[in-house]
């Protein structure tokens, strides 16, 4: 799994983790310089360690870069500098507007799914439809990738794991295929993080004949398949219950708090008719749900 982690990336140094995001974004030391309006020498100084970088400069080539704030954060204090960007717990009084957008999102959603993920994928809230559908899939069992607590569970490794949903996707290796894509992509920005090499190994522990040693990807789309069609639908079957739903991931525009960056929310809407009525209908009848 050390392959998951590039050794500039893991390195403490500026010089190294500015190497790494340039050569992330493909970016040459030229073309970097032009963008950030300095001299080619002196991103080679920087790089070097010849050079130390002044805290504005530090923001500016960060901004070139598209680094997330949590990463510039991480930029600063390898350059000696203190954070720029703020980190608030979702229901600290700071977050309030955020609060209120994202439970009218929630509420407007209704009566199809919707959820709200951190940076781990972890289920942050979720609106009423969200838990019916999650209460019916689960059916009383108890996945392995619920928290500590027993109360939160990590969307990300409930899809993988083999007593949580990947039973009741009907399409599970299509899906798993996709969202491992996504995890690994998502992984080389923060693969230093424990939490997030945790997440992946588990996958891989479940999947071996989906992620090979180091970290490998395996397994590619059928070409039998066909053409895929313009979304990729989750087919879910459970009992009486069977939904195909397909999603959007909305984030908070502009950004200037870490944890309003990393936020996700993600809105299932039905692939199909029988979708439709079956949410349409689950909306009608009182049922008990779970909390996240």
């Amino acid at each position: 799994m050390d392959t998951l982690t590039p050794g500039s990336e893991a390195a403490l140094d500026f010089p190294g983790l500015l190497r790494y995001w340039r050569g992330k974004r493909g970016y040459s030391q030229l073309a970097l310089s032009l963008a950030a309006g300095v001299s080619q020498r002196h991103i080679s100084f920087l790089e070097s360690g010849r050079a130390r970088p002044s805290r504005e400069m530090v923001l500016a080539l960060a901004e070139r870069l598209g680094v997330p704030l949590r990463q510039r954060n991480r930029l600063l204090l390898a350059g000696g500098f203190a954070p720029a960007y703020s980190e608030h717990a979702l229901a600290s009084p700071p977050m309030q507007m955020v609060r209120q957008a994202i439970a009218l999102i929630l509420a407007k959603q209704e009566p199809y799914p919707a959820a709200v993920l951190d940076r781990f994928w972890n289920l942050v809230d979720a609106n009423t439809a969200y838990r019916r559908m999650l209460d019916k899939l689960l059916a009383g069992r108890r996945p392995a990738s619920l928290d500590t607590s027993g109360q939160r569970i990590n969307l990300m490794l409930s899809v993988f794991d083999p007593n949580g949903l990947w039973p009741v996707i009907e399409n599970a290796r299509q899906v798993g295929r996709y969202l491992l894509r996504r995890v690994w992509q998502e992984l080389q920005v923060q693969a230093h993080d424990q939490t997030a090499r945790e997440i992946f190994r588990r996958i891989a522990e479940w999947h071996p004949d989906m992620v090979g040693p180091g970290g490998v990807l395996l397994g590619e789309d059928d070409p039998a398949d066909g053409s895929p069609p313009p979304v990729l639908p989750v087919a879910l079957h459970a009992g009486r219950f069977r939904a195909s739903l397909f999603s959007t991931l909305t984030t908070l525009g502009i950004p200037q708090d870490v944890t309003s960056q990393e936020l996700r929310i993600e809105c299932f809407y039905p692939a199909d008719e029988a979708t439709r009525s079956i949410f349409e209908a689950m909306a009608e009848t009182p049922s008990r749900t779970s909390r996240p």
